[in-house]
């Protein structure tokens, strides 16, 4: 397939986004002008989950050399709580606190200057005490806000490309963000501050999963507008990464090679 021959808008946002000595940095928007800070859909069904703890007794040196990608994935029952924690140790609210003379909800993630610009959207099947379908997750209430019912991972696989590890996980998280919450502060450079929020949050799913006997494995290519679509997002939401986590399949029944 031949490259794209469009011009290299990546590298010109960088340098747009830069900071240079000659060039002021971007103040804020004005006060009255900031986001809300959460998501939530009125009306929607809701399921309260469990597990809103950090109760996971596994030594980080462990975790950390047990973290791998895991493709393939044996669908079996996973008890609500396991997801619930899963949710809650990787971008819960745990409290509030006061930064730069602003309240601010306390969670397991860094995001630059507190905005917490991300949604998280979760797809599930056989959960325990979940129904199936696409919820987003209310992280304040630690509930599930059904989206849309019945089992979506067939779609969302094709969503993603064809990538068919989708099939079999217990759950796709599908992290989104909402780029003028962080913007609001930080102008351009801000949208940079997206993905490594998303990277933070991507890292702690899969530590949280190792750290439970899951599996997880990232996934960054999917067509875009038809997955902002497909999730019913506001005009200003995106799209970032998704996440799949299940019940990693016997060795002897791998097929997928796995992923440093």
């Amino acid at each position: 397939m031949a490259r794209s021959k469009e011009a290299d808008v990546a590298r010109l946002y960088h340098l747009q986004s830069s900071h240079v000595r000659s060039r002021g940095i971007e103040p804020p928007f004005d006060k009255d002008l900031q986001p809300l800070r959460f998501r939530t859909y009125a009306g929607s069904t809701r399921t309260p989950l469990p597990g809103r703890d950090f109760s996971i007794d596994a030594p980080l040196g462990a975790v950390l050399e047990r973290r791998r990608s895991v493709r393939d994935f044996a669908l079996g029952p996973m008890p609500a709580a396991t997801l619930g924690r899963l949710l809650h140790a990787s971008y819960g609210v745990s409290g509030m606190r006061k930064i730069e003379g602003e309240w601010s909800h306390d969670r397991p993630a860094p995001s630059a200057g507190a905005r917490y610009p991300l949604e998280i959207y979760v797809a599930t099947q056989a959960v325990e005490g979940v129904p199936d379908g696409l919820h987003h997750y209310d992280a304040r209430a630690h509930e599930l806000e059904l989206r849309r019912e019945g089992v979506t991972h067939a779609a969302l696989a094709e969503l993603a490309v064809d990538q068919h590890m989708v099939l079999n996980a217990n759950v796709v998280v599908v992290i989104t963000a909402v780029p003028f919450r962080t913007m609001w502060k930080y102008g351009q450079r801000g949208y940079r501050f997206l993905w490594l929020d998303a990277g933070h949050l991507g890292q702690n799913l899969y530590l949280v999963a190792t750290a439970m006997g899951l599996g997880p494995v990232a996934i960054g290519g999917f067509y875009d507008e038809e997955l902002k679509r497909f999730l019913a997002l506001p005009a200003e939401e995106d799209a970032m990464y998704l996440v799949c986590i299940g019940q990693p399949a016997p060795a002897e029944g791998r097929t997928g090679a796995q992923q440093a």
